[in-house]
């Protein structure tokens, strides 16, 4: 069933975006269905689909918590600017489609 999860993560810049998304390496994440990302009036926003909720959660897991944090370590990127991130999530059911 798809997942939807819309991230807003407030005084997150592009290039801070950019800093984690470049350790995520150039491979799509399994599951991923939809991605799109841009500026908000606070920050930055994410928008993503997923097959389902396990692909999102294996992809935070095994992917994402280790791109913010070497993006941290090698970048200066500061993770507890994305920690204060505001998120919903929608499944299926939700969904038209």
């Amino acid at each position: 069933m798809p997942y939807g999860v819309v991230q807003d993560m407030p005084g997150v810049s592009e290039h801070e975006y950019r800093q984690v998304e470049r350790h995520l390496g150039p491979d799509r994440p399994k599951g991923l269905l939809a991605h799109v990302a841009g500026p908000s009036d606070e920050g930055w926003r994410i928008i993503n689909i997923w097959e389902d909720e396990a692909a999102f959660r294996a992809f935070q897991t095994e992917r994402l918590v280790r791109a913010a944090g070497l993006a941290a370590q090698e970048d200066g990127f500061d993770p507890a600017k994305a920690a204060g991130f505001r998120s919903a999530s929608v499944d299926g059911t939700e969904m038209p489609f």
